[in-house]
């Protein structure tokens, strides 16, 4: 715990905790509400407007964003890349309360009544704080569907756009915004289609490194890679891996020999991260620089939150698309 914040903090905690112990009319609910949706094997109400939301990631923020809501926003926090261009002036309003995850006592000081992540580790010890401690405090919590059962593990199910669209649409309906919800699933929906009917890549296969040299971590079967190979009709190379990004080799991945490599552009500055770095390192590589991809120069490039599961489904599918279009994968 950070000395700089431990005070206010506490004070924090506990002041939320004497007014979720109130039993007497301030806490009744207002007219309308409360608003619920089914999360992750639970459900999440809110029993008044939204009006201190602290998002902690950068597809929750950007979502949140998206739907106009950054009057309600305390802060945000987990940032890995620059916001979408389309957002920037909206971002410029909501406080950065930290880069990386705020301690559980740094996000109490914002006193926010509703905390919203698309990461799994955010509601661990580790990231945050689990979702019982939010509970105790009467803080709503919701966790993106894409991670229900967490970053590393079995996948039970494939991620499909619907999920993200019905995500949208549990956010719209807490923060009571559904107009503007359904207007932007009608939107996405709309730029899918054509990004879809722009490229044929049935006889493409795509394999999506993430990071990682010596054992890189490569797209599995259920995630936002394989719903975007999916999207412009190419075959996922480890479509047979339930889990998210496994570790695998450089000799398994020159065994199933993919069409086409569709790099994560880092921002981290490990090694192997940047785009640049990942081709440098492909086309030295004594075993990498024999994958077919490798050999005719067929990369696609897309920032690390391009593939996680969000907003940015959409324009990932987008870039794949104009990214196998430009090599020669046209409809």
């Amino acid at each position: 715990m950070s000395s700089r914040h431990g005070l206010a903090a506490a004070a924090s905690l506990l002041l939320l905790a004497s007014c979720g112990q109130d039993t007497g009319s301030a806490s009744a609910a207002d007219p309308g509400y409360p608003l619920s949706v089914a999360n992750c094997g639970r459900q999440v109400s809110v029993d008044r407007p939204i009006e201190n939301a602290v998002s902690i990631s950068q597809p929750a923020s950007e979502l949140l964003l998206s739907l106009g809501v950054q009057d309600r926003m305390a802060g945000t926090a987990s940032w890995s890349d620059p916001v979408l261009p389309n957002l920037a002036a909206a971002n410029e309003t909501v406080p950065r309360i930290a880069k990386d995850f705020p301690s559980f006592e740094r996000l109490l000081e914002e006193e926010p009544d509703f905390v919203y992540t698309t990461f799994a580790y955010t509601y661990t010890p580790e990231g945050v704080a689990d979702r019982a401690k939010f509970d105790a405090v009467k803080i709503p919590t919701y966790l993106s569907s894409s991670e229900c059962t967490g970053q590393d593990a079995v996948q039970s199910r494939a991620l499909t756009i619907d999920d993200l669209y019905r995500e949208i649409d549990d956010l719209a309906t807490l923060f009571d915004v559904r107009q503007r919800g359904d207007a932007l699933v009608t939107s996405l929906t709309q730029r899918m289609a054509t990004a879809a009917k722009a490229v044929d890549a049935r006889n493409t296969t795509l394999a999506w490194w993430y990071s990682g040299t010596k054992t890189p971590y490569i797209a599995g079967c259920c995630g936002t890679p394989g719903l975007v190979t999916g999207a412009v009709g190419a075959k996922n190379a480890f479509a047979d891996s339930t889990q998210l990004w496994p570790e695998t080799s450089w000799e398994s991945i020159l065994d199933r020999d993919p069409t086409v490599l569709v790099l994560a552009d880092l921002t981290r500055g490990d090694d192997g991260d940047s785009a640049a770095a990942k081709i440098e390192f492909l086309e030295s590589d004594p075993v990498a620089r024999k994958l077919t991809a490798v050999k005719n120069k067929r990369y696609v490039i897309l920032s690390g939150s391009d593939m996680d599961p969000g907003i940015r489904t959409v324009q990932a599918v987008e870039k794949v698309s104009a990214g196998l279009t430009k090599l020669g994968y046209t409809s």
